[in-house]
């Protein structure tokens, strides 16, 4: 587990978050299982305004999925950042094809947002980073499988339309109280 950027109090980029075997495990349950995961746009399920003019992305809240519970868990025990006992957790799989992307926006029904990349040899000509803005910084963050995005609401952040034409960007999504 490696801290690669922080804002203090707002955001962590924690690389190598997950053991080898239980990255693998969680990678390998998604690609193999994706038909099975029931994956549908989240057109309706969002606000209009975190889609115009993109794909929506493909979403499913996932509860109770045997491979998330450690990836929960560490997120909410991890060395740097700690949020004891939240109120609640929901889990989300977001699979985004070629022209899906999310607009600016903040996550302030929730307290904490996490976004862990499953996607292994992400090229940067993709698209599909994570940007961000904040009084006190602003940027990206690229796609590095087995890492985690932490976000404190409220920071501004969007996720850039992915360009792949064959790939699509996968993240496990917990939102936390």
């Amino acid at each position: 587990m490696k801290l690669s950027y922080s804002i203090a109090g707002k955001l962590w980029w924690i690389e190598n978050f997950l053991d080898h075997n239980t990255y693998k495990g969680i990678h390998n349950a998604i690609i193999k299982e994706r038909k099975k995961i029931n994956l549908h746009s989240s057109k309706g399920i969002w606000p209009d305004g975190l889609i115009n003019n993109l794909i929506p992305p493909l979403r499913n809240q996932v509860s109770n999925y045997p491979p998330f519970e450690k990836l929960k868990t560490l997120v909410t025990l991890n060395p740097y950042f700690q949020l004891e006992k939240p109120e609640s957790k929901h889990t989300n799989i977001h699979y985004m094809k070629k022209g899906s992307g999310i607009n600016w926006h903040v996550d302030d029904t929730w307290r904490y947002a996490a976004t862990y990349y499953i996607n292994q040899g992400w090229n940067e000509q993709w698209g599909g980073e994570f940007m961000f803005a904040d009084s006190r910084a602003h940027g990206y963050i690229p796609i590095v499988g087995n890492s985690v995005i932490i976000v404190k609401t409220p920071l501004k952040h969007k996720v850039n339309t992915v360009l792949s034409p064959t790939i699509p960007r996968i993240s496990v999504q917990i939102f936390m109280k």
